[in-house]
């Protein structure tokens, strides 16, 4: 992962590391926006926790999803390969071409799920596309 910000600090003794101000970062193709980024560290120094906060956009990419979006802020859980977005999340996936949004948006990549939570701003919405039979119907004859 690469992490750019217009400030950076070191806090080893709370094992993380924190970019503030124009935060960008990228891994593949994924990248996350945000005004600031922490990454926290386990006892191995490797990467066990990401958050974003403040006006976050991000992008997902991996071989079974893409999905981009927005919200206050972004908590992944990387042994658990969870995202938790809270406050106005709103997310696309773009290869189902589905939208949800609520409160807070809880995708679970090891399992495959889903979940979202209304909150003071409304309730929470899922936006598909239905196949319309009638159509397929038509071109088949």
């Amino acid at each position: 992962m690469e992490v750019s910000a217009d400030r950076f600090t070191h806090v080893a003794s709370e094992h993380r590391a924190v970019f503030e101000g124009n935060a960008h970062a990228k891994e593949g193709k994924s990248r996350i926006d945000a005004r600031k980024f922490i990454v926290y560290f386990d006892a191995n120094n490797s990467a066990k926790e990401y958050r974003a906060i403040g006006d976050v956009r991000f992008e997902i990419v991996r071989p079974d999803q893409h999905v981009k979006g927005r919200c206050d802020r972004l908590t992944y859980r990387v042994d658990k390969e969870t995202y938790r977005l809270s406050g106005n999340a709103r997310v696309i996936d773009l290869l189902n071409k589905r939208r949800m949004q609520g409160e807070e948006i809880f995708l679970d990549n090891k399992n495959h799920s889903a979940s979202a939570k209304s909150g003071r701003e409304g309730p929470v919405k899922f936006i598909f596309q239905m196949e319309d039979k009638s159509k397929k119907k038509k071109q088949k004859r």
